[in-house]
């Protein structure tokens, strides 16, 4: 019976990832992180930090997105190190951590966000196709059934796996690269205005950078607790044991600095200048207002919009949620799981919320709604387990992550608490909620947990097939 129930925890697609199957190189990973972060979010942040003048200056803006990016770059490095070394995903870490029931819980959690963003973004991305075909079809007016089309293609893309959605991405960030030079060279001509003038438009400046900060990681941490999933793919040298974490994992940082800071950094100051001018913040509607005298340029720029949406959803929020879900129903497989999510992700209809800055005000509640989980899971890593790990018990019931009836109590008590008192941080609530489950969550563990459940400390036990 009891390898029975460890058969449930063995879903094929969460095993961990052998060299023969890690099929990502430095340049496909940095692909691919362009083409999560060149999106629709990113660019319509930019125009809503500006917010008609209230909020963010151009320079301003670049630096919270140099210290948000580098954030998400720094804690995504981090947890990635566990798929980097181990070849496990998030969905399994996390059973360390939370236990093997407990990591349904957090794992949910995570997904929200997931879910939301992948329903938004193919909203976008409907509506671009939707363009087009009117352009095409002057009587069609369906975004419904684009919804559905759009949204289907892109969980056909994600079944074919990481590789798939990389190469995929290899046509999409050029497409959207042009696309965005040609919007800052018509901005410029449009409106009489240089580069030199965009960046030096003032505002008034009322969001605090804490706030600011927390609205552009918001929408990464999820990636950040991606980050084994990703790594997990990534080719690694055979030394790799015998390195040190930045040496280990510098094929990550590297693609993270290029494909998620640099490119971030671009799509936002883009979008800022764009919304500066046109007061739009959809992207849909700006390339529409700029271009409308040209059906060539118009529809290469809505192919591009709806390919942005295609590239950062299927690694970014059908992957990670699929994977999650196996976790939870480990008899489906993972094409059932990639459908649901996809399907959740339209049900919550997440479009209907718009108005103002609500991609900002939604990107920081996301922050503070996470934080406490990526907390946790880096302390338990690191500061508990000094990166070192009982891979084969991660896959077997009764094993030494069963702590209370499968859920350990140190992260369930750090994660209420954590959260709970980051409300009352205001603008904060994201660093404090990091911060706040950090030191619960070591104190617990060595005060209770460690002393009542044996974790093999400084052991490394091998995956046993």
């Amino acid at each position: 019976m009891q390898n029975e129930k460890s058969l449930s925890l063995r879903s094929p697609e969460l095993l961990p990832t052998k060299d023969s199957e890690r099929n990502l190189s430095l340049w496909d990973y940095t692909i691919l992180w362009a083409g999560m972060t060149i999106n629709i979010v990113a660019f319509s942040l930019g125009a809503q930090y500006f917010n008609g003048g209230d909020g963010l200056s151009p320079w301003m803006l670049v630096l919270v997105v140099f210290l948000g990016y580098g954030l998400v770059t720094f804690l995504t490095v981090l947890a990635g190190d566990i798929g980097t070394k181990y070849g496990v995903p998030f969905a399994v870490y996390s059973r360390a951590a939370f236990g093997y029931k407990g990591s349904f819980f957090a794992g949910l959690v995570r997904c929200v966000p997931c879910f939301y963003w992948f329903g938004f973004q193919t909203w976008v991305g409907a509506n671009a196709l939707n363009m087009i075909m009117g352009i095409m079809f002057p009587s069609f007016n369906n975004v419904t059934l684009m919804l559905i089309l759009f949204a289907a293609f892109q969980i056909i893309n994600a079944l074919f796996g990481m590789e798939a959605m990389a190469k995929f991405d290899w046509i999409a960030v050029p497409m959207l690269g042009i696309m965005f030079a040609a919007i800052v060279v018509t901005v410029c001509s449009k409106y009489g205005v240089s580069i030199p003038d965009i960046m030096g438009v003032q505002a008034a400046g009322n969001y605090s950078m804490a706030f600011a900060i927390s609205g552009i990681a918001g929408g990464w941490i999820t990636m950040a607790l991606n980050g084994p999933d990703l790594a997990r793919q990534i080719k690694r040298s055979d030394n790799y044991k015998n390195e040190g974490l930045v040496k280990r994992n510098k094929n990550a940082i590297l693609g993270q600095l290029v494909g998620l800071m640099a490119v971030g950094i671009i799509a936002m100051m883009v979008g800022m200048a764009a919304g500066i001018y046109t007061h739009e913040w959809d992207l849909n509607n700006v390339v529409y207002s700029l271009f409308s005298n040209n059906m060539v340029v118009l529809v290469f720029c809505f192919i591009a919009i709806a390919f942005a949406q295609w590239s950062t959803n299927t690694a970014a929020n059908l992957m990670p949620p699929a994977y999650i879900l196996l976790n939870i129903f480990p008899k489906c497989k993972f094409w059932m799981t990639t459908i649901i999510s996809g399907v959740i992700g339209l049900l919550m209809m997440p479009w209907k919320q718009q108005g103002g800055d609500f991609l900002v005000v939604i990107q920081s509640n996301f922050s503070t709604l996470l934080g406490p989980i990526i907390g946790i899971m880096l302390a338990d890593y690191f500061l508990v387990r000094k990166c070192t790990l009982n891979v084969d018990d991660l896959y077997n019931v009764g094993g030494q992550y069963q702590y209370t009836r499968g859920f350990n109590m140190s992260s369930v008590v750090t994660m209420v608490v954590s959260f709970g008192l980051s409300l009352l941080a205001g603008d904060y609530s994201f660093f404090a909620g990091l911060a706040i489950s950090v030191v619960i969550y070591v104190i617990l563990m060595k005060n209770f947990t460690l002393k009542k459940y044996d974790q093999k400390l400084g052991q490394d036990i091998p995956f046993r097939e």
